[in-house]
C-alpha cells in the first residue's frame, strides 16, 4: 500500500496535536505546594495524594519527624530555600521550563509581602487555576473594629497612618501576614486565602503542642503552674487542625472556587485555662494543675497567637462544605502521635525538652522530668511490639 504524503502530513499533524493536549491536560493535574513540611503543610499533602492529584512540592533539606518516609516516591520534590530566593534555584527553573499550567499552587511559606511579590512574579507563568495562601487570624490583629465571632470582611487596616503602623508593630507577623494577602489579591492571578487560627495536630515543627503535653502529663514533676498573662485568662481563641486545612484545600481545587476569603477551624473555642485544663484532665491530673496568674517569672504562653477573638466558619461551610473535625478526635490523635513520638521522633523530643528546661522547669527537677519522659519512650517500644493495643496507653 502507498501512503501520500499529505496522508503522512495530516497524521503527524494528528499525532502532535494529541502530544500536547496530553500534556497540557498532565501539567493542569498538578499542584504545586510551596513548603508542606510542617504540621499543616504535610496534612495537605498528604490530602492532595489521597485525591489522586500529582503533587510538587518546594520546600528546604530540613525537614522533621517522618516527612521523608511519608513522602518519598510519592511527590516530585523541589529542594530550594525561600530565604535565598527563588531566582537562584536550579531544580526550580527546570521545573518551569517543563510545566505551562498547573493546576493550583498551596502557598504555605510567603510569610511577608517582599516573598509573596517574588512568588507571583515567579509563578504567575504556570497560569494556576487558584493560588492558595494558607494565611493566619493573626491578621485580625492588625485590622480595625474587628467584630465577634471574626468574619473574613473584618480584616481591614486603619485608614489612619499612625494607628496603622502602631498596630503593625504591636503585631508583626499579622502585619506580615495581612501584607502578603493584600499582594495576592491585587496581584490579578485567581486566589482563595484560607485563614488559620493557632494549629494544632501531629507533626507541629513549633512544638508548641508537645511542650504542653508533657507539661501537663507531668506535672507534678515540673512543680510549676502555668503562667498565664492576666490578659489571657479570659481571652477566646480559635484553634485549627492541620488535617482540616488540606480538607479545605482540595475541596476549593474540586470545587473551582475563586477570589475568596475563608476562615478555616475547629467549632469548638478555647481560653488558654480552658485548653490547659482539657489536657490535664485526658492525663488524670485535673485537679493538681494549676494556672499562675500572678507569676512573677516571664510568661511562657503558648497560645494565642492572635488576640482578637475566635473566627466565625460559616462562610466555609456554606462555600466549601466545610466540617471541622471533633475536639474530642483532635486532643486523642495529637495526644496519641506525640506519646509515640516520644520514642520515633528523638530530635523532636529533645528539642522539646529543651525548650521546657530552659523556660519552665526548676534547676532541681530538670533530671527528674528527663527520666521519666526516657522511660516512657522505652514503653512506647513495647506497646508498638504488641499488634494487638491501638494506642499507648502508660
Amino acid at each position: 500500500a502507498v501512503v501520500s504524503t499529505q496522508s503522512t502530513g495530516e497524521m503527524l499533524s494528528v499525532i502532535i496535536l494529541g502530544l500536547y493536549i496530553s500534556s497540557v491536560l498532565a501539567d493542569s493535574d498538578t499542584v504545586l505546594v510551596l513548603g508542606g513540611q510542617g504540621l499543616a503543610g504535610s496534612a495537605t499533602l498528604t490530602a492532595l495524594l489521597d485525591s489522586k492529584l500529582e503533587v510538587s512540592a518546594l520546600n528546604d533539606d530540613k525537614a522533621h519527624y517522618d516527612y521523608h518516609d511519608l513522602f518519598q516516591d510519592k511527590i516530585d520534590r523541589i529542594v530550594c530555600s525561600r530565604a535565598a530566593g527563588l531566582d537562584g534555584c536550579f531544580e526550580l527553573q527546570n521545573f518551569l521550563k517543563s510545566k505551562s499550567k498547573v493546576k493550583a499552587i498551596v502557598d504555605f511559606t510567603s510569610s511577608k509581602k517582599e516573598m509573596m511579590e517574588e512568588a507571583v512574579r515567579v509563578f504567575a507563568p504556570l497560569n494556576p487555576e487558584v493560588y492558595i495562601f494558607v494565611s493566619a487570624a493573626a491578621v485580625y490583629d492588625v485590622s480595625e473594629n474587628p467584630q465577634q465571632p471574626l468574619k473574613e470582611s473584618d480584616a481591614v487596616r486603619p485608614a489612619d497612618p499612625d494607628l496603622k503602623e502602631t498596630f503593625g508593630e504591636n503585631n508583626v507577623f499579622g502585619h506580615n501576614m495581612l501584607g502578603s494577602e493584600e499582594v495576592l489579591v491585587a496581584s490579578g492571578l485567581p486566589y482563595v486565602i484560607l485563614r488559620c487560627g493557632d494549629l494544632v495536630g501531629p507533626r507541629d515543627t513549633t512544638f508548641r503542642w508537645w511542650q504542653y503535653q508533657v507539661w501537663t502529663e507531668h506535672f507534678d514533676l515540673i512543680g510549676a503552674g502555668f503562667p498565664v498573662p492576666s490578659d489571657y485568662e479570659h481571652l477566646p481563641f480559635s484553634l485549627t487542625y492541620g488535617e482540616d486545612v488540606g480538607k479545605a484545600v482540595v475541596s476549593v481545587i474540586t470545587k473551582g472556587v475563586v477570589n475568596d476569603v475563608y476562615n478555616i477551624a475547629m467549632d469548638k473555642t478555647f481560653t488558654l485555662p480552658h485548653y490547659l485544663l482539657e489536657l490535664c484532665i485526658y492525663f488524670g491530673n485535673g485537679e493538681s494543675c494549676w494556672a499562675d496568674y500572678t507569676a512573677e517569672i516571664p510568661s511562657y504562653s503558648l497560645y494565642p497567637s492572635n488576640h482578637m477573638g475566635t473566627m466565625s466558619m460559616e462562610h466555609a461551610k456554606e462555600d466549601l462544605d466545610f466540617v471541622a473535625s471533633s475536639w474530642e478526635d483532635v486532643l486523642r490523635d495529637t495526644i496519641t502521635f506525640y506519646e509515640k513520638a516520644r520514642h520515633n521522633h528523638t530530635k523532636e523530643r529533645d528539642i522539646v525538652l529543651s525548650k521546657l528546661n530552659e523556660n519552665v522547669v526548676p534547676y532541681l527537677r530538670v533530671e527528674k522530668l528527663n527520666d521519666a519522659v526516657l522511660k516512657e519512650a522505652e514503653k512506647v517500644v513495647e506497646v508498638q511490639s504488641t499488634p494487638e493495643l491501638n494506642r499507648v496507653e502508660l
